[in-house]
């Protein structure tokens, strides 16, 4: 019997507030966006997406309130849409994608954003590429574009990981092998990122072989192993109250640490049975 397999989950963590957002993915074409209140463990279920979003390129503002992200849509209609094309980068109010600003882009190669502040973005488009559409300029917000941008995920990736706390312990190095054998890792890339007010941290090991791309995550500095939530394990991070928070099989988990021991996983959120609907985003999520 072939059981369907669970959602893929990313998360990306406001810099300034205890608020993330979760991309739900599955099928592969059908994206959930989901915000998280970890203050009050809430989940505010938003729009759906028929489409790619490449959460690689994706973030929040520091308050929690913007969103900037990287999609695609190519159907009959989106192949001919000369003033949107197929794929663009957009800023909304999270969790809903109702573009208030919006860069048409026209293939798939770097864009999305970083931000630097609640009211300044870092557009990962070149000059040229960084025309906002005129129905959907930025107002109140101060965009630099990245005349260096080059690439798929990386590096914004990268810069992005960094920015939220994960330190370089290892460069990755990889090489390619041509089209039989594509790529293949020499040194994997890990970064680490340590609890706030304790004496852990986590290990995030990054490595591309042939095509398959993989992250993997272990936690350091406790004497006993941690028993990590069923699989498969695609976010493990740290919360505002140092909670050890996870993204595994289609489900959130938390757990709490004290003295270098981690408690076992408790479920927060079971994500797996959610399907696609239409949802109209509120009011104030239509307007700057």
């Amino acid at each position: 019997m072939n059981r369907t397999p669970p959602p893929r989950l990313s998360m990306i963590r406001a810099q300034k507030a205890a608020v993330a957002v979760i991309f739900r993915r599955g099928p592969s074409k059908e994206v959930e966006v989901i915000r998280w209140d970890f203050s009050r463990d809430t989940f505010e279920r938003g729009h759906w997406f028929r489409g790619r979003i490449y959460e690689k390129r994706c973030d929040l503002s520091p308050d929690g309130k913007l969103l900037v992200y990287f999609a695609s849509k190519f159907n009959r209609h989106t192949a001919g849409a000369a003033a949107y094309t197929y794929a663009w980068t957009a800023v909304s109010r999270a969790p809903w994608l109702t573009a208030l600003a919006l860069w048409p882009k026209g293939d798939c190669w770097w864009g999305g954003g970083l931000f630097v502040s609640e009211h300044a973005l870092w557009l990962n488009h070149k000059p040229e590429e960084a025309i906002p559409h005129p129905g959907h300029r930025p107002h109140k917000l101060k965009v630099e574009a990245n005349p260096e941008a080059h690439g798929e995920d990386e590096p914004i990736y990268v810069r992005r990981l960094e920015r939220d706390g994960w330190v370089m312990r290892q460069a990755w190095q990889s090489e390619w092998r041509g089209l039989s054998q594509c790529y293949r890792t020499i040194t994997p890339g890990e970064h680490l990122k340590s609890q706030a007010g304790g004496p852990l941290s986590i290990l995030l090991t990054r490595r591309i072989d042939r095509l398959s791309y993989r992250e993997r995550f272990t936690v350091e500095g406790t004497a006993a192993e941690v028993s990590l939530p069923p699989g498969p394990l695609e976010w493990l991070d740290w919360d505002h109250r140092d909670r050890l928070i996870a993204l595994s099989g289609g489900r959130v988990w938390v757990a709490e640490t004290e003295g270098g021991v981690v408690s076992a996983f408790s479920e927060l959120v079971d994500l797996r049975d959610d399907r696609f609907e239409e949802r109209v985003a509120p009011d104030e999520a239509q307007r700057w």
